[in-house]
């Protein structure tokens, strides 16, 4: 059982080793407050409600990859940068999202060889 405060520290953990963005808490808070507070589910419920809180209505510090990458997106698209790329996008077969900063070599693969700034 987390509060609001916790579970977007460990958000923030969470993108931070996902995807290298070195966010802040305030940032991440920022991006949620901005993108998912009022989001609404497709069934019209409260998409907080059923994907950011748990039964006990305590707050989820685990968040599934379609939230995590969003939310991830979401502090980028505030820093005034598009999204994250994709796996798929830097030549690999995955869509999940990769950090701004890994490459693909000439062979193909995705490696690490350079990193942004």
């Amino acid at each position: 059982m987390a509060t609001f405060d916790e579970a977007v520290k460990k958000w923030t953990d969470h993108i931070n080793e996902w995807y290298s963005l070195e966010a802040t808490v305030d940032e991440v808070c920022n991006a949620f407050e901005g993108d998912y507070r009022d989001k609404v589910a497709h069934d019209g419920t409260s998409y907080v409600e059923m994907f950011f809180r748990d039964n006990n209505g305590s707050w989820t510090e685990y968040l599934d990859t379609a939230d995590r990458e969003g939310l991830a997106d979401a502090v980028e698209h505030y820093r005034g940068n598009g999204p994250l790329p994709t796996y798929a996008d830097l030549g690999g077969s995955l869509l999940n999202k990769a950090p701004r900063w890994m490459t693909v070599s000439g062979d193909g693969d995705i490696n690490e060889a350079f990193k942004d700034g």
